[in-house]
């Protein structure tokens, strides 16, 4: 049992327990300023914080928090089977307060917030899933400059290894993208020994949302991954148009995680977006190109105008790419790739 120590429980939202380099972060918040710890083990200056964060050195263990009388139980299998990517909750507990939990760890392709302010916080976290996560920065979570978010998600372009999966997680958006596309290419190595590799970025590189793809980041992507075959890339991940969709090109999956607690986006700007203005439920197959904001519309296998999630299984050489409605729990459509 790890214990933690805090003089004032007065408990305002979490745990999240984020999977950290070789161990575990785990934060919450409190109303009062506070000094937190693990105990046996105080640090010579703990400041004083609303915002906790401690690392504990382990992947499988119980622990406690101040002011709750539950006992959490935290664990990273040494095979991971499943593992789920979710997107653009913006602090909505519809979903995530009462998700089948039955995956080794999450993947949160960003917007958890509105306006990272401690209310939405407090809102969006007292009921999260405590299970090992990870998250990248949304336009929401970064953009605004009060913003308590950051003290949550306390990393942006990183590169995290959970066990035989490696993931780079890179932030393009607000003017930041030379900074993470330089964070690719200079770290691109610490993949070489994983047996799959994936990319986590908010902003998507195709997408069928009204705000489409940015183009020049989309081929600084497409160049990333065609200059690094030796890397074991299997799928990117994103979110932010509010509309799932599915691409395929050379082999790897483009994934545009469906909003997964903030609105559904069916009404695309015509002026922008030409004739691609659509209201149905659903589209498949390739789509034509009509003007830029169709960049790879040529790999389009399917868009979904639904609340979802991606669940990602490892079966006997297969990885099976499941995604499910959120509102039915059923799943809409299963996407297989050998490995």
């Amino acid at each position: 049992m790890i214990n933690i120590q805090s003089k004032f429980p007065g408990f305002c939202y979490g745990p999240l327990a984020f999977i950290h380099e070789n161990g575990t972060r785990i934060h919450w918040c409190t109303y009062k300023l506070q000094k937190s710890y693990l105990v046996n083990s105080k640090p010579k200056s703990a400041a004083l914080s609303s915002y906790h964060n401690v690392f504990v050195n382990s992947t499988s263990f119980s622990y406690q928090i101040p002011g709750l009388s539950a006992q959490f139980e935290y664990h990273l299998p040494q095979a991971i089977t499943k593992f789920i990517v979710i997107s653009d909750t913006h602090t909505n507990t519809r979903f995530t307060s009462t998700m089948s939990t039955d995956f080794d760890f999450m993947i949160h392709c960003g917007d958890m917030s509105n306006k990272g302010n401690l209310s939405e916080l407090q809102t969006g976290y007292k009921n999260w899933p405590t299970k090992p996560m990870l998250a990248t920065f949304g336009n929401h979570d970064y953009r605004f400059k009060f913003n308590h978010f950051k003290r949550v998600n306390t990393r942006m372009n990183y590169y995290q290894q959970i066990r035989d999966i490696g993931v780079f997680f890179v932030y393009v958006q607000h003017g930041q993208d030379k900074k993470a596309l330089k964070f690719l290419n200079k770290n691109a190595h610490l993949g070489e020994n994983a047996e799959h590799v994936f990319i986590v970025v908010h902003n998507p590189v195709y997408a069928t949302g009204d705000e489409g793809a940015v183009i020049k980041i989309s081929k600084k992507v497409e160049e990333f991954i065609d200059s690094h075959q030796k890397l074991n890339i299997r799928a990117v991940f994103s979110g932010h148009n509010h509309v799932f969709a599915a691409f395929k090109r050379e082999g790897i999956f483009y994934f545009v995680n469906g909003v997964g607690g903030g609105g559904l986006n069916p009404v695309y700007n015509k002026d922008e977006m030409g004739e691609r203005v659509w209201q149905t439920e659903s589209l498949h197959g390739q789509l034509e190109v009509l003007n830029d904001q169709c960049y790879g519309y040529e790999w389009h296998l399917d868009s979904w105008l639904k609340y979802t999630r991606t669940e990602v299984e490892f079966k006997n050489g297969v990885i099976v790419y499941s995604i499910r409605d959120l509102e039915g729990n059923t799943v809409l459509q299963i996407y297989e790739q050998s490995f």
